[in-house]
């Protein structure tokens, strides 16, 4: 407590219980920001003990709040209108939790989007400093809503509270739709990145695969693909599992594990049999690997390839580590992705959804071991390079301290 005697507070906000990239994206600006500031997370109450365990190690205090953000699917105007009343609960319960003056003294940085909580966004920002970033380029709308998100936009573009960043060209380029290009032009760029400090400490140890292999409960003789993330279509989990099915018929060496956040409720769970893979796949929640960031890296070491077959994304977190961690990747050329992975060069990009294009970019990886570690060397020294999160957390950290001289 005596190191955060004395220094302005920066408050990580979020409004829901799932957790990913964007809690790893904080992650990596609370590690530089903490250095000279008093750094805290506020979260709704009932969060994964997985995110807890993060900021525990990281020395990070949590704090919470008694509501947050229904992201069950919608299916008719009851589930509309209760998503629209629990969304108005967080918005509330959030402000309430902060209170009149700590509002004014923290500086905030929510992943709340500004066409989701226009009003706490705008309550926050008046004689507050709340930054914002955007992660996942906005999707093609209708002209009344798009029409609204404008005005929106605008005005809290205009509030000297509020700052927007994009983590990658892709959200940069699909704002400007909705905002002038002179306030385009001054959105920074604070791109996702990758600890290299742990990815060189998740390397150092001698690689010992059947140690590994027996820690899970894997067997030592596949060919490993592995993925990582929420199982859920966005993220591209049945063109994985459909790729799979057409790759186990001539391919019975191949494995696929896909790192997940959760456990699968039963009807996905039902869906996922269907595939008939059986002992070819493998989910592991989070809670399976370890209590910090250091197991899984050291975990997706056993990948022999890594895909990401997304057909909505940013630039994961997940793909800039497999990189850096010496690992041939596959993904969709969608969104940020090709900002990060050249074809061919860095790394293979196919079409989101389709299943075929990913067993053949799998296939040919498994038949030339020479063009697999040709891209995942060249990948990893592309990432090393150019997104080492010490050097991207620096200009978000830096606008941190605009945000503190504002109040002097």
């Amino acid at each position: 407590m005596n190191e955060r005697k004395g220094k302005k507070e920066v408050l990580y906000v979020w409004p829901y219980l799932n957790w990913g990239g964007a809690q790893i994206y904080f992650m990596g600006l609370m590690k530089l920001a903490r250095a000279r500031y008093a750094v805290s997370a506020l979260m709704p109450r009932g969060s994964a003990d997985r995110v807890l365990g993060y900021m525990q190690h990281l020395g990070v205090p949590c704090e919470f709040f008694d509501s947050h953000f229904d992201n069950a699917p919608i299916h008719n105007l009851r589930d509309k209108l209760r998503r629209r009343l629990k969304k108005a609960q967080t918005d509330f319960a959030i402000a309430r939790h902060l209170g009149w003056s700590r509002r004014r003294r923290a500086t905030l940085h929510v992943d709340i989007g500004p066409w989701q909580s226009f009003w706490l966004l705008l309550y926050l920002s008046w004689r507050g400093q709340v930054l914002v970033t955007l992660h996942t380029a906005l999707p093609q709308i209708s002209l009344s809503r798009g029409f609204a998100w404008k005005l929106k936009f605008n005005i809290l573009g205009r509030m000297k509270g509020f700052h927007l960043l994009a983590s990658n060209r892709d959200v940069r380029e699909s704002l400007k739709p909705f905002l002038s290009e002179k306030i385009v032009s001054k959105i920074r760029l604070a791109y996702s990145g990758v600890d290299v400090c742990e990815i060189k400490e998740a390397l150092a140890p001698e690689f010992n695969r059947a140690e590994l292999c027996r820690r899970y409960g894997l067997p030592t003789d596949r060919f490993y693909v592995f993925a990582v993330g929420q199982f859920i279509e966005r993220k591209g989990c049945w063109v994985l599992l459909e790729a799979a099915q057409k790759l186990m018929r001539e391919h019975p060496e191949m494995m696929f594990v896909w790192i997940g956040t959760g456990k699968l409720d039963e009807e996905t769970a039902r869906r996922v049999e269907e595939y008939g893979l059986s002992d070819s796949f493998r989910l592991l929640s989070s809670d399976e690997i370890g209590q910090s960031r250091l197991d899984l890296l050291t975990l997706l070491r056993l990948a022999d390839l890594f895909v990401l077959p997304s057909s909505n994304e940013g630039l994961p977190v997940a793909l800039l580590e497999a990189m850096a961690l010496g690992k041939a990747c596959i993904a969709s050329r969608i969104n940020a992705i090709p900002e990060a992975v050249t074809d061919g060069e860095t790394g293979i990009l196919i079409p989101p959804g389709d299943s075929a294009s990913l067993a053949n970019a799998i296939a040919k990886m498994l038949a030339d071991d020479v063009a697999r570690v040709s891209l995942a060397r060249a990948g990893q020294a592309h990432v090393l390079a150019n997104f080492d999160e010490r050097r991207t957390a620096q200009i978000t950290v830096g606008l941190y301290d605009e945000c503190a001289l504002e109040r002097v």
